[in-house]
């Protein structure tokens, strides 16, 4: 499983694109590489961008809450925030980027993060305000890690998978909406991506069983597994519009239900 992040992480754009599995030799290919966890959502929705130039700003959401009950349920809308922010990059939309790099902060003081995590926030504003879409990216990147070093040292592994889960089941819910707005069939295929969700299911697998147990984690568990299901059909069914949007809604779902401030 840590091999094929491996690859996935170098080779982003070019698996998106082709919508295949890793081939044995990819994967030993990819020993060679420093290890790294699950990738961002950035190469994800720059693929999709270059298949077919969609109207980012349409596919914005209202802001959210600033505090959830859980810290379970903080972590996963973190993790939603943080694509989010990749979205409105994407968009080049600088006070969007802004206005969501408070967001991120906020929830990340929920969480208890350090100065290093808050520092980044004026990172953020400064970058947008030269309209510095590359460094945003980084920003942006390096503000998830930040927080999942956090959790980390707060022993708190469960945040950590959180974060990264919300972040892409917000991006499967913005690239499938994408991808029936485009209606191509290179769009809808950027969707059919089962082993980056069997690696998010593993992560959350590999917590202890006390971290697997609430309510936000076996939700979510069970959100990804349904999407790994629709996103593999049986030999000889076509992937297509029908299945792209089964993914939009239970994605969808989720991600709005826990944009809830109730328990």
């Amino acid at each position: 499983m840590k091999r094929a992040a491996v690859f996935l992480f170098v080779a982003f754009a070019g698996v998106f694109t082709a919508g295949a599995d890793l081939t044995a030799r990819q994967m030993k290919g990819a020993e060679h590489v420093a290890p790294v966890s699950i990738p961002t959502p950035a190469e994800f929705f720059a693929a999709i961008d270059k298949a077919g130039k969609p109207d980012w700003a349409s596919l914005y959401r209202e802001p959210g809450p600033t505090s959830y009950p859980t810290r379970t349920q903080t972590a996963l809308n973190l993790g939603a925030l943080v694509t989010d922010g990749y979205m409105a990059v994407e968009a080049q939309d600088g006070q969007q980027v802004k206005n969501t790099g408070k967001e991120i902060i906020a929830l990340a003081k929920a969480l208890g993060v350090g100065e290093d995590v808050l520092v980044r926030g004026k990172s953020i504003g400064d970058f947008a305000d030269k309209n510095d879409w590359f460094a945003l990216r980084e920003e942006l990147d390096a503000t998830t890690n930040e927080v999942r070093r956090a959790m980390a040292g707060q022993r708190d592994a469960a945040l950590a998978s959180l974060i990264t889960a919300g972040a892409w089941l917000r991006a499967i819910q913005v690239g499938s909406r994408a991808a029936l707005l485009n209606g191509e069939e290179q769009s809808l295929m950027l969707l059919r991506q089962p082993a980056l969700i069997a690696m998010l299911r593993e992560d959350l697998r590999q917590l202890p069983d006390k971290a697997r147990g609430g309510p936000v984690i076996t939700r979510t568990d069970m959100t990804l597994t349904a999407v790994e299901d629709m996103m593999t059909p049986p030999d000889g069914e076509p992937f297509g519009t029908e299945r792209v949007v089964s993914i939009r809604d239970t994605t969808s779902q989720l991600v709005s239900d826990m944009s809830s401030n109730k328990p």
